[in-house]
């Protein structure tokens, strides 16, 4: 298959794009055609795919982090005779992680030319399509200070400075969640709704979570004091904060919350939300991903 790229040239802090050329350096020494749109604004990446298919293309391939997989997979999952690639040249690349993709361009480019295509599933929150995770809470105010310090550091130092800066502020909200018929209310700090185990830049939010399960996993953490917090905080970052008091895990095929808060993240975008109800779709997307996957 052909594979066409569509590129965000400002992911990584603009390092995506000098990564995407030693991609295309790759391909070139292979005489391997391809084809290439690059992006101009956000979102731009879902209308370019769908350009892309409607051209005849079946391999299209992202070339960004996390929001312009999102972008492209919210394009392409709904048609079934087409594989999408990924080759995840952002800051986070938390999606990457799940999957297995390297970040290296040589690597990435091998899996694109050698790879092999396998189904994984697509969330839906309230009709929205996601690959990785949702969640509100903590790591909406990460989000939204992360965002402070992009324009002044490069790499994972605002994601750093994003957790600190929420840290000072830590708020708590009642959570109503149902789960596949069974309801738990909380106050929580932070809630999470995952196909994928890692968001933030790295944090292992759903250790236990599998693109491929067919489940999604929750994880709502109580809205616990300040030190408590200190001390769960590690634990959460590295996945081992499961079976810990202030924790509750499990995996649902639906679940719906209902709280006061109004802003979700998916794939590290912040949306607005009414109660949100997130499904799952299994097997809705095929992804290129090594062949000794």
């Amino acid at each position: 298959m052909r594979p066409y790229f569509i590129v965000n040239p400002i992911a990584g802090g603009g390092e995506g794009a000098a990564k995407f050329e030693k991609v295309k350096q790759f391909l070139d020494s292979r005489h391997i055609e391809y084809g290439c749109s690059v992006t101009e604004k956000a979102g731009e990446s879902t209308e370019l795919a769908d350009k892309a298919y409607e051209n005849g293309e079946r391999f299209i391939v992202a070339v960004g982090g996390d929001g312009t997989i999102n972008e492209v997979a919210s394009s392409l999952y709904t048609k079934n005779d087409v594989t999408m690639g990924i080759c995840p040249f952002g800051t986070g690349n938390d999606f990457a992680r799940v999957l297995g993709l390297s970040t290296d361009p040589d690597i990435a480019a091998e899996t694109i030319v050698s790879g092999v295509p396998r189904p994984i599933d697509m969330g839906l929150a309230n009709g929205r399509p996601f690959t990785n995770v949702g969640g509100l809470g903590f790591d909406v105010d990460v989000l939204i200070n992360t965002e402070k310090y992009k324009g002044r550091f490069k790499g994972m130092l605002p994601y750093l400075l994003g957790i600190l800066k929420s840290m000072s502020h830590l708020n708590r909200f009642p959570v109503k969640v149902t789960a596949d018929g069974n309801t738990i209310e909380e106050k929580a700090l932070l809630l999470a709704v995952g196909n994928g185990s890692h968001f933030g830049g790295g944090m292992a939010a759903l250790p236990k979570a599998s693109a491929t399960d067919g489940l999604f996993d929750v994880c709502v953490v109580k809205g616990v004091g300040f030190f408590t917090f200190i001390k769960l905080l590690p634990l959460f970052i590295k996945g081992k904060h499961l079976g810990k008091k202030p924790v509750t895990y499990f995996k649902a095929r639906e679940v719906r919350i209902e709280c006061e808060k109004k802003l979700l993240q998916l794939d590290g975008e912040l949306v607005e939300y009414a109660p949100v109800t997130f499904s799952l779709l299994p097997g809705a997307l095929k992804i290129m991903l090594p062949a000794a996957k």
